[in-house]
């Protein structure tokens, strides 16, 4: 079985979903019986896969989002750039 530092590095360096059939079975696995990293670990690896989907959707999502008319655009420039001058 693969230690909770192992499974910490692995799921770090690496995209859950590139890593190799039998690596995934052990991490998930231990993932799933470790009391110590498991809920961390996990919630790790839901992130990566949200985080996937949303690649995968992001030209079709982008159609559905709200658009900031050009003069609000400005508005908030301007309202920024005078926030950095002033600090």
């Amino acid at each position: 079985m693969i230690t909770c530092k192992q499974v910490s590095n692995a799921l770090s360096k690496e995209d859950y979903k590139d890593m190799p059939f039998v690596r995934r079975l052990f991490l998930r696995l231990h993932v799933s019986l470790c009391l110590f990293c498991g809920k961390f670990n996990k919630q790790v690896m839901e992130s990566q896969h949200m985080c996937s989907c949303y690649k995968e959707r992001e030209d079709t999502l982008a159609a559905h989002r709200p658009k900031m008319n050009e003069l609000k655009k400005e508005e908030l420039s301007q309202l920024l750039q005078s926030h950095i001058k002033s600090k």
